[in-house]
């Protein structure tokens, strides 16, 4: 056996080979064509098989024996009874070879037990090449093997890691992120459960919102304790290490056999968890389980941590945008309900992006009028105040704030007073780009809106139906919380509370608004029972009215008209202070300064010296400033004064 000279192991097994019960014969009597290829096939370096003849004899070089692993020996036996795993692949293709077709097989998938300790999922190409004698008469077929395992497994890997970014990238809530990154890893790994699990502030507790499990296996979702694991895990995970057991009954970091029995008491004989780390504290993990021991393949692991830190990152975008959701929701109800004008004007296009819903009330026209054009917004103030409007918005581009009053004429030929406080917006880079402001509508109001506080449904739409045939403009609210939360943004009018059913105890809303000063008087309906101390406990809250359960429609009126009354009282006040102060701002100087002499308890004489003017001049400023403020007396014109925030103050000049 000449021919067979060399040829590594494979070619000594064959020389040494018993071929007497072969169907080829002795081998010194095989034919040519096998002998050379024979001699081909044992000197390549690719795992390369080589089936001869009706009987499919099979001969291997030492590349495929090391493809074959601890199985029985297929040398010079039939292909289909030696690899009967791989037949179902590779049948059809060697029928066609045999018919004198060459085939190519590419990643055909192929289970492999016993190549190493543990069954392997691989994947090969391979050629199937017809050997025809001089007649063309096919007697064997070449089958040259190439495997592609790690190449495929790489595919895999990527192909899983975009699809999961595209899918986590649309999704707006973190629960439904956790959910769908856990059931696309477990399918794809076929494992028993994959969780995503998150850390407590202190560490010692971590929560699993949502997991995937396969049909049999148990949730883990729930609250857990990081130390039931075992130290030696928890140590490896603070460190950063994944962890990877194959068999938690035989992995070292699990020895102790209480910890083992919390493992297979979850049903978690083998697992692999990520953690994730940040700023040096362990804040979440992925983690994969399963039932059965396992050995994980290192691009698995790698997977597992890669699809990690995706979640992580898409969980933590969710939950952002979801509480940007939750901001722009709260944004839009404070902008409904307030009294205010919320704007904000595009300093570049010199547009208004935003304007709330309370503009239709003040303007008396629709948003979108102004939305159109600044130049719109600027033709509704009054002519005198449009320069000072212009110069507010050069000031919020230049990045100041400032507050300015200004009069507006309404479609209707109304005036209204308004009060704008400006500042400026930044982009990311920081520069101003926006401007935004909130307008105060100061004309006065008649009290005659009514914010009505009920959680009970019915007697919420019976008490509005009543306010409204009353001639009130009611606004409803269904809890303290929802009230409170627009209540500085407000416009004046009373508040009906009703706390039926529910006690003294809910009384936040008088007790807030008393501590916050609001202008908004509460009315407050209960059941007191006889009991004369609920009544009581509600005024002292800071209730202006209190009325017990039964009650006559006409006695919630006259509360109503009791407390409009004392609305209209400070708004008169308000609005005579807000006319001095106006009056004073708009003083000359000159008479200003004699004022401010008269406040700090100057005489003509003093006044005129320390101006250094004449007495009689001072006298004549003085005549004219009672004119302006309509005060008969000096005394008088004192009170005005300081009624509308002028503080006096003693000068030790004067005497």
């Amino acid at each position: 056996m000449a021919f067979l000279s060399g040829g590594g192991t494979m070619g000594a097994r064959i020389r040494s080979w018993d071929w007497s019960a072969s169907p080829l014969g002795s081998p010194e009597t095989w034919p040519q064509d096998l002998r050379t290829v024979l001699r081909v096939v044992l000197h390549s370096k690719f795992p390369t098989f080589l089936v001869w003849g009706p009987d499919l004899i099979t001969f291997y070089n030492d590349a495929a024996l090391l493809l074959r692993g601890a199985r029985p020996e297929a040398l010079g036996r039939p292909l289909p009874h030696t690899w009967g795993e791989v037949w179902d692949i590779a049948g059809p293709a060697l029928e066609r070879a045999f018919q004198g077709e060459a085939t190519y097989l590419q990643d055909g998938a192929v289970d492999i037990v016993q190549r190493k300790s543990y069954p392997e999922k691989t994947w090969w190409t391979a050629s199937f090449s017809p050997i025809p004698d001089e007649a063309g008469k096919v007697n064997g077929v070449l089958i040259v093997l190439q495997e592609t395992t790690e190449r495929v497994l790489t595919e895999q890997r990527l192909r899983l890691l975009v699809d999961l970014s595209n899918r986590l990238r649309s999704i707006a809530e973190a629960r439904s992120v956790m959910a769908t990154a856990t059931e696309m890893l477990g399918r794809h790994l076929n494992a028993s459960r994959v969780g995503y699990a998150e850390l407590s502030e202190t560490g010692e507790i971590f929560t699993v919102e949502r997991d995937w499990a396969e049909v049999s296996t148990p949730t883990f979702a729930g609250q857990h304790e990081v130390r039931a694991f075992g130290p030696l895990i928890e140590s490896e995970l603070r460190a950063g290490h994944t962890v990877c057991i194959d068999d938690v009954e035989r992995d070292p970091l699990t020895q102790d056999p209480s910890i083992v029995a919390k493992f297979m008491e979850a049903g978690n004989r083998a697992i692999i968890i990520a953690p994730l780390i940040r700023d040096g504290r362990l804040v979440a993990s992925l983690y994969v389980h399963q039932v059965q021991p396992r050995h994980w393949r290192d691009d698995e692991v790698a997977l597992v941590q890669e699809a990690a830190e995706r979640t992580w990152t898409s969980v933590l975008r969710a939950r952002a945008e979801t509480a940007l959701r939750d901001s722009e929701e709260r944004f839009r109800q404070f902008a409904k309900h307030s009294s205010t004008v919320l704007w904000i004007l595009n300093l570049e296009t010199r547009r208004l992006e935003y304007l709330s819903p309370a503009y239709e009330t003040i303007w008396g026209e629709p948003v979108e009028a102004a939305l159109s054009d600044l130049d719109h917004w600027i033709g509704t103030l009054h002519p005198e105040d449009r320069e000072q409007a212009g110069t507010a918005v050069e000031r919020a581009s230049r990045g100041e704030e400032g507050t300015h009053e200004y009069h507006i004429t309404r479609p209707d030929g109304g005036v209204r007073w308004i009060r704008d406080t400006f500042f400026p917006i930044r982009d990311e880079q920081g520069r101003v780009r926006w401007a935004g402001g909130i307008a105060q509508d100061l004309t006065q109001h008649n009290g005659s809106k009514v914010y009505l506080v009920d959680s009970n449904e019915v007697s919420r739409r019976e008490l509005c139906l009543l306010l409204q045939r009353a001639g009130y403009e009611v606004k409803v609210f269904g809890s303290a919380k929802s009230f409170l939360e627009v209540a500085p943004v407000l416009v004046p009018g009373c508040v009906v509370l009703d706390i039926r059913g529910r006690g003294a105890g809910e009384l936040t809303i008088p007790k807030e608004l008393k501590t916050r000063r609001f202008a908004l008087p509460v009315i407050v309906i209960g059941e007191a029972h006889g009991d004369v101390a609920v009544g009581v406990q509600a005024m002292k809250a800071g209730a202006a009215d209190f009325l017990d359960v039964p009650y006559q429609s006409e006695q919630l009126l006259d509360a109503l008209a009791s407390a409009q009354a004392t609305i209209h009282e400070k708004a008169e006040r308000d609005q005579a202070s807000e006319r001095v102060k106006a009056l004073i701002a708009a003083l000359p100087p000159r008479e200003r300064d004699v004022l401010d002499g008269l406040l700090a308890g100057g005489t003509n004489k003093t006044i005129a010296r320390d101006l250094e003017i004449s007495p009689r001049t001072v006298e004549a400023y003085r005549a004219r400033i009672m004119e302006r403020l309509g005060a008969q007396s000096l005394p008088e014109l004192v009170q005005i004064a300081v009624a509308a925030g002028l503080q006096a103050k003693p000068s030790d000049r004067h005497g």
